[in-house]
């Protein structure tokens, strides 16, 4: 179980930097429909793994979209990226770690 676990962590890193680039992309075009889509994806995909802190500030994201609220979306996005960057890198410092024990 912890093996599989690992893997989902190893998956959900390795789609970060493309969901950033996605997100990004959007966020720049302020295609907000498309935006709210990606950003319930990462929103269900978080929470998957157990990162409930990065799951909700998505869902505030996704809930934005929907309600077509733009200022809660510009002000945030930025925090979302670096949250979701950060929890990343911690993933693959802990997984590194990890295999060194083994």
């Amino acid at each position: 179980a912890e093996d599989f676990y690992l893997e989902m962590l190893q998956m959900y890193c390795d789609q970060e930097k493309e969901k950033k680039q996605e997100l990004a992309a959007l966020f720049e075009n302020g295609d907000w429909e498309a935006y709210t889509v990606k950003v319930h994806a990462l929103k269900s995909t978080s929470l998957t793994i157990g990162a409930k802190e990065l799951s909700e500030q998505a869902k505030e994201l996704e809930l934005a979209g929907k309600d077509k609220n733009e200022t809660f979306i510009r002000e945030n996005h930025d925090r979302l990226m670096e949250n979701y960057e950060t929890l990343c890198e911690k993933i693959a410092k802990s997984i590194q770690e990890g295999d060194g024990m083994q």
